[in-house]
């Protein structure tokens, strides 16, 4: 007795393999597809349009609609504009700690070879892989006003009479959460261009040195160039994800105090949604940045293209 396979044309049974031959590379993507679809997508059409609803998540109650409402009490919030302000603050001041710096450190730690290079990687990537909260409580303890090391030796050197509040004090509080921001982004960084400066043609350095190039020289005009598409990686990712870079520390050792002097969008949108359960107000914040860091991606993806350079 003949099967279907066996009785169909030939030209059927090539033209349903090629078809399965080309549903297959979708059907692996499939599994990866429908999980950023359920916790990416899903939660962020749900954030758009709970933008729009009046809501305090409180058991029993429904969602109101309001409209544009939440949008119009957001720029005429208090917070809002301050957290604005110090989002821009620690976005501008996280550019040397995960760009400068590390470029120079992945520079110079470059020329070090065997072991040494790997010592010196690992010790500038340690303070990466540390947890935020457990960094947040060991600089409570250094900076403490009474009981830290910092104030301690601020007085015994004769700096200072008496212990700063560094994460109550508002000319403080934003620069102690910069600068251990940007202390934990170093090591990164420093990874990111080590491991570009690597994929650079020895070549090149070798031709410069021929020519009685300096090392600074050969610095400007062989290892930047060729290290445009990472740089511009790592400003892309600077601006993008400061301000959640810096939430977990301004969580935890300042509570966006004092005065709201320390608090950025993320810190904001999750004090109009948990503290003053006002899910509708933190939102339409969400929704506002995610158009406004979705502009300044493309941009920055525009400039990449029009000014990194590729070694072809």
């Amino acid at each position: 007795m003949k099967t279907a396979a066996m009785t169909a044309p030939p030209g059927a049974v090539s033209h349903k393999k090629i078809s399965l031959a080309k549903l297959k590379p979708y059907l692996f993507m499939l599994p990866a597809v429908a999980l950023i679809g359920f916790w990416v997508y899903k939660p962020l059409c749900q954030t758009l349009g709970l933008a729009g609803y009046k809501w305090s998540m409180v058991p029993g109650t429904t969602p109101e609609f309001v409209g544009l409402q939440n949008f119009t009490k957001l720029f005429s919030n208090k917070d809002f504009w301050p957290a604005v302000k110090n989002t821009l603050f620690y976005t501008l001041g996280l550019l040397p700690f995960s760009i400068v710096l590390p470029l120079f450190i992945a520079a110079a730690t470059q020329t070090v070879r065997g072991r040494a290079q790997k010592v010196y990687r690992a010790l500038f990537f340690v303070p990466m892989i540390m947890a935020p909260v457990a960094v947040s409580v060991i600089f409570q303890w250094l900076l403490h006003p009474t009981n830290g090391l910092v104030n301690k030796l601020l007085i015994d050197l004769g700096v200072i009479e008496q212990g700063i509040a560094f994460f109550s004090n508002e000319t403080f509080s934003r620069l102690m959460i910069l600068l251990i921001t940007g202390w934990k982004m170093i090591g990164f960084s420093t990874l990111m261009f080590s491991a570009a400066i690597s994929g650079v043609n020895r070549e090149y350095y070798e031709s410069a040195k021929l020519d009685g190039a300096s090392n600074i020289r050969q610095f400007f005009t062989i290892t930047l160039p060729l290290l445009s598409p990472t740089v511009m990686l790592m400003v892309m990712m600077s601006v993008l994800f400061a301000s959640q870079w810096t939430f977990a520390y301004i969580d935890v050792l300042s509570q966006g105090g004092p005065y709201g002097t320390s608090t950025n969008i993320y810190y904001m949108m999750y004090k109009f949604g948990f503290s003053d359960m006002n899910v509708g107000l933190s939102a339409a914040a969400a929704a506002l940045f995610f158009i406004v860091f979705g502009l300044i991606a493309l941009v920055m993806m525009r400039l990449s293209k029009k000014y990194a350079f590729y070694d072809n």
